[in-house]
C-alpha cells in the first residue's frame, strides 16, 4: 500500500507534465505562425517598394530618352507606354498582396490547427493518465 501513493503520485506527475508540454508545444506553435506570416507580409511591401522604385526609374529613363530624342515624353506613345507600365506594376502589386493575404491566412490556420492538435493529444495524455492512475489507487 505505501508503494501504491508513490507510484500514483509519480504517474499523474508525469501526466500533468506530457500535457503541459503538449499545450506548450500547441502555443509555440501558433506564436511561430504568427511570426511567419507577418514576415511573409513585410515582405510583400519590401517587393512593392521594389516594384515602384522599379517603375520610378523606368520613367525617368524614358523621359531622358525622349528629351534626349526631341519627343514629349509623356505625351502620345511614350504616355501609352508609361501608362501601361503602370497598370503592369498595379495588376502584379494587387496579385502579390491577394496572394501574400491568402498565404499569411494559411499560415496561422496551420498554427491554430496545431495548437488545436496538440490541447487534443494533452487531453487523451490526461485521461489516459488518470486512467492509468486510477489503477493504482490502493483499495
Amino acid at each position: 500500500m505505501a508503494t501504491g501513493i508513490p507510484m500514483l503520485i509519480a504517474s499523474l506527475a508525469g501526466t500533468l507534465l506530457s500535457a503541459g508540454a503538449q499545450v506548450s508545444a500547441g502555443k509555440a506553435e501558433v506564436r511561430e505562425a504568427e511570426i511567419t506570416a507577418k514576415t511573409q507580409e513585410l515582405a510583400a511591401t519590401q517587393r512593392e517598394g521594389d516594384r515602384k522604385e522599379r517603375l520610378a526609374r523606368a520613367m525617368a529613363t524614358a523621359n531622358a530618352q525622349a528629351g534626349a530624342s526631341g519627343i514629349a515624353a509623356f505625351e502620345g506613345s511614350p504616355l501609352t507606354i508609361l501608362q501601361q507600365s503602370i497598370e503592369n506594376e498595379q495588376t502584379a502589386t494587387e496579385r502579390d498582396v491577394f496572394n501574400t493575404r491568402i498565404s499569411a491566412l494559411t499560415t496561422r490556420a496551420r498554427g491554430k490547427s496545431a495548437q488545436s492538435q496538440a490541447q487534443i493529444g494533452a487531453a487523451g495524455s490526461l485521461l489516459k493518465g488518470a486512467s492509468s492512475a486510477v489503477q493504482l489507487i490502493p483499495e
